[in-house]
């Protein structure tokens, strides 16, 4: 699967976008991107499913291990449950879940190692950094990133 070449995002997603990632600071907040195909080898945002940032909160859901920043001032978890139940609405609605937003509150926006070893392969990674705005990236099956535009309309 190839990057899309941007993603349209619809201002009132943004909002809520922001808002959602807003309201945990300065821990790091989550949101689950729903969106369908746009023209070409674009991406559509067409709903934020806002997120609980659950890491620390139940060491069970912890796979990875903490690692060297354990806290969720730079760490993000969803609820396996809460991923479930926006999959299922997804298909319910004909969408999908196109990927994952997160804040990083005291680095850029910029997926980092961590970032880019538990994110899902094939999917958009958005990331909301208080010094420099709203990133959109693609990670590919390598671990790699690619940058991705976003129009907002």
């Amino acid at each position: 699967m190839i990057a899309p070449s941007k993603l349209l995002l619809r201002f009132g997603c943004l909002t809520i976008l922001e808002r959602t990632l807003l309201a945990s600071w300065p821990e790091e907040g989550c949101a689950l991107l729903i969106g369908s195909q746009g023209e070409g080898s674009s991406l559509r945002l067409d709903h934020v499913w806002p997120g609980c940032n659950r890491w620390g909160r139940q060491p069970d859901l912890h796979p990875w291990g903490a690692g060297e920043t354990p806290g969720r001032d730079s760490n993000f978890l969803f609820d396996p449950r809460e991923q479930l139940a926006a999959q299922r609405w997804s298909r319910q609605h004909q969408l999908r879940v196109i990927g994952v937003v997160h804040s990083h509150p005291h680095s850029p926006p910029v997926p980092s190692a961590a970032d880019r070893c538990r994110g899902v392969p094939h999917q958009l990674m958005l990331i909301l950094s208080a010094q420099q705005g709203l990133r959109a990236w693609w990670l590919e099956e390598d671990r790699q990133v690619r940058p991705v535009p976003i129009d907002v309309d």
